[in-house]
């Protein structure tokens, strides 16, 4: 019961909050109440009168100051009980009326409001008009236009399919080079053997086994010769003459380049011996390999500087440093000065760092070659060297030799592919 003389002391002092926890805290001790007020009907005769004096305006009963029988207890119980009862329903709507102004107290803080007038506790909300006008307003943001756009690169694309469904223009010069083990009258003269086809680097893997394909980043795959022929270029007293060849097999050897890096290694197969007439040079009958350099470009445009830019501009900087100490150190006119010396001791220092920097240097622009040095395909996204090695296979008993025929070129035989970023 003071607990309820509590609850709406606090709703009267405006502490919303609180009264609703007390209120909580009330309706949950409810039942616990009840029970010590039936174990503890016995009490004194100066405690109901207390009780009496405290709430008057509860229709309490006042004890007799004569013995109580056990029905007479029982019957001030039971009116307890509804007592009880009756506070707990009051508590109760107490208690919604309290909700009720919390609710309104946190939609006027949220929104602007204008005063009106207020009766029994009760709060009217008037909402006022958004200010509509432009001033003070943020700009407009940029609309977002999505256009389509086309991507060089074709999805799905990695460092072992970069050359799948390719077209190149392969030129082979045949002819005696420096180191090769071919016969001494062979290529004597000097003459050479120009010859050409258009080979397809297919995604098909390629069953038959090969030495020549070591292995790679995946299996060999079939190299595919359009038309399945190749053109000889004429000679002094012969014109161009085609001959039948068969597909072949390529792979990318990862590593077996120098310092490290990948090689292209295909072949084609020759069904007849390729010659003129009037020259000490031939193709034998069988198959006829080559290999040449394979630098991937998978970084977009714009990325991270390369290894070898970065030593490019080291050098710049180590460069531009050592002249402005050569400057300052002109400027001296003693030679034994203390300053002069000491600049003397940097430029030297300067020059070994850029000597080691000139040795890396060198060592990526095998690893990293110059663009101008290698053939692009048509989506730009693998370069081969322009040129590389022609052999053949020579069996001489239980080992296996590779006789340089000569070199050759290649280019991309395909327009620059355009595909839809989305699959």
């Amino acid at each position: 019961m003071l607990a309820l003389f509590a609850l709406v002391a606090v709703a009267d002092a405006g502490d919303l909050s609180s009264a609703v926890l007390l209120a909580n805290s009330l309706l949950s001790s409810g039942g616990r109440l009840a029970s010590d007020v039936s174990d503890t009907a016995f009490v004194s005769t100066h405690n109901h009168r207390h009780r009496s004096r405290l709430m008057p305006n509860m229709h309490m009963v006042l004890p007799s100051k004569s013995k109580q029988t056990v029905a007479e207890i029982e019957a001030e119980a039971d009116q307890l009980r509804e007592e009880i009862a009756e506070l707990r329903k009051e508590a109760l709507r107490r208690l919604e009326e309290l909700e009720e102004k919390l609710k309104a107290t946190t939609t006027t803080a949220t929104t602007t409001t204008t005063p009106s007038s207020t009766s029994m506790g009760e709060e009217t909300i008037s909402k006022t008009p958004a200010d509509t006008s432009e001033e003070g307003l943020l700009p407009a943001p940029t609309p977002i236009v999505f256009t389509e756009t086309k991507s060089k690169r074709k999805p799905g694309r990695g460092i072992a399919n970069l050359l799948d469904e390719t077209r190149w223009k392969v030129s082979l010069s045949i002819g005696r080079e420096p180191g090769t083990w071919m016969p001494k009258e062979w290529g004597k003269s000097g003459k050479r053997l120009n010859i050409s086809f258009i080979a397809e680097f297919t995604p098909s893997q390629l069953y038959e086994k090969e030495d020549f394909l070591r292995g790679g980043y995946t299996n060999a795959k079939i190299l595919h010769v359009v038309d399945n022929e190749i053109k000889l270029g004429p000679s002094i007293s012969e014109g161009e003459r085609v001959y039948k060849v068969k597909d072949g097999g390529w792979q990318v050897n990862r590593g077996d380049g120098p310092m490290g890096t990948d090689l292209l290694r295909f072949y084609i197969e020759v069904e007849e011996k390729i010659s003129h007439s009037d020259v000490d040079v031939y193709v034998p009958k069988g198959r006829v390999y080559s290999s040449c350099g394979y630098f991937p470009f998978l970084g977009d445009a714009g990325g991270a500087p390369s290894v070898k830019e970065a030593f490019t501009k080291e050098l710049k900087r180590i460069e531009d440093q050592i002249d402005k100490l050569q400057k300052q150190k002109d400027e001296i006119k003693n030679p034994f000065n203390f300053e002069g010396i000491k600049i003397s001791r940097e430029i030297f220092k300067l020059n070994r760092s850029a000597e080691q920097v000139v040795d890396k240097l060198n060592f990526v622009a095998v690893k990293e070659p110059d663009k101008r040095l290698l053939k692009f395909s048509g989506c730009g996204d693998v370069g081969l060297t322009k040129e590389g090695g022609v052999c053949c296979q020579v069996n001489k008993g239980l080992t296996i030799e590779y006789h340089i025929l000569g070199r050759f070129s290649i280019a991309s035989d395909e327009d620059e592919c355009f595909v839809d970023d989305e699959p």
